[in-house]
């Protein structure tokens, strides 16, 4: 093997592990070491140290030059998201990736910056540190717009840096959810804990599993557990087991200590519960998209959301569902973060050029 056939396949696996997320030590691996060397016996695989300390380095800064170009060349004006989080290891992170549309009138999102953040969430050691992302990368001149949730300590970074924020409005949607369904609260911990149940329990889970297929499911599903950091999660969890209604009550029966089962009235409100929020559920997966524009999107979605809770007022629902509802027509009056969107006038240049929306009628407050 010639050496710059052998740097081409090194590079190849070197992007298959990148890709797909292999341990490097895959490559020590007697399995995998059979399978290359069936391929061609005259491939050397490179060690797992040479993978971690040699291929990886100049991989990663030939990653740096090719963004430092596209930067440079193609980006005139950036917008900024950013976001902090802990890992299940309990170490922190802080993310920043730049977007932007080139002379062709391409979306690109680049991620600058992924890397950990042991110092306290601060405003001031947030903004250090964002300062420092945007210098390292050459964007001083070229910010104008920082997108990030609604967290107080970022908010305040953000302007400490004099540019301009924007709250991310899935993050927003999610607060007036969670704040409407605060009502049921007893409800929805209940369904937690059946999900909890059969996830936990391999017994339950196989009577589950096997409940669905004599109830004509081909292929079985498990249940959704709703995570407070996931957006959207609590729709599918109730979604998931009111589309599994019927296996979930036969599987209940036969358990020897089952938790609660949801008693009839109950399988009703969470039903109508899925047909409230899925509304809200649309639009986060709308907002949410990675290759098209967002902005422009937001204040009709606003006013869209407002008009079907409206009409969901009319709806013969259950009185605890109207109540739900009323709770979010008045979380979506409440909220800062929502009202200040008819202000915005970014939001608003963003919506007034998108042709899609050339007939769409504000509300006279959004002036």
């Amino acid at each position: 093997m010639t050496p710059d056939r052998k740097k081409c396949v090194d590079n190849a696996l070197l992007n298959m592990i990148v890709t797909d997320f292999q341990p490097f030590k895959i490559v020590e691996d007697t399995g995998f070491k059979q399978f290359v060397n069936l391929l061609n016996p005259n491939y050397c695989l490179p060690t797992r140290q040479a993978i971690s300390k040699t291929l990886i380095p100049l991989e990663y800064q030939k990653c740096i030059a090719k963004v430092e170009d596209l930067i440079t060349n193609e980006a005139d004006n950036v917008c900024l998201t950013t976001d902090c989080w802990t890992s299940r290891c309990n170490e922190s992170y802080i993310a920043v990736t730049a977007h932007f549309v080139n002379k062709d009138f391409i979306l690109k999102s680049v991620l600058l910056e992924c890397s950990e953040f042991s110092e306290r969430h601060t405003a001031v050691n947030l903004s250090d540190e964002i300062r420092s992302i945007i210098t390292k990368w050459k964007l001083e001149a070229k910010v104008v717009l920082v997108v990030s949730d609604n967290a107080s300590n970022i908010k305040n970074a953000i302007h400490k840096l004099h540019l301009k924020h924007l709250g991310c409005f899935a993050h927003t949607i999610n607060l007036v959810v969670e704040e409407s369904l605060k009502c049921e609260s007893d409800l929805i911990n209940k369904v937690k804990t059946i999900v909890t149940h059969f996830r936990k329990s391999t017994i339950a889970h196989k009577i589950l599993e096997k409940n669905q297929i004599n109830s004509g499911i081909n292929e079985p599903r498990k249940l959704i557990q709703a995570v407070s950091t996931r957006w959207n999660s609590v729709y599918y969890m109730l979604e998931r087991i009111v589309s599994l209604e019927k296996p979930v009550r036969a599987s209940l029966g036969l358990l020897e200590n089952p938790p609660s089962s949801l008693t009839t009235i109950e399988w009703t409100i969470v039903k109508e519960l899925c047909i409230v929020l899925k509304p809200f559920e649309s639009a986060t997966k709308v907002v949410s998209g990675e290759n098209y524009m967002t902005a422009s999107m937001i204040l009709p979605i606003v006013n869209g959301l407002l008009e079907v809770c409206h009409k969901m007022k009319s709806k013969t629902f259950d009185p605890r569902i109207h109540e739900v509802i009323k709770n979010l027509l008045s979380a979506m009056a409440n909220k800062n973060s929502w009202g200040n969107m008819y202000h915005s006038k970014t939001l608003a240049k963003c919506t007034f050029l998108d042709p899609r929306f050339k007939n769409l009628l504000f509300p006279s407050n959004s002036s």
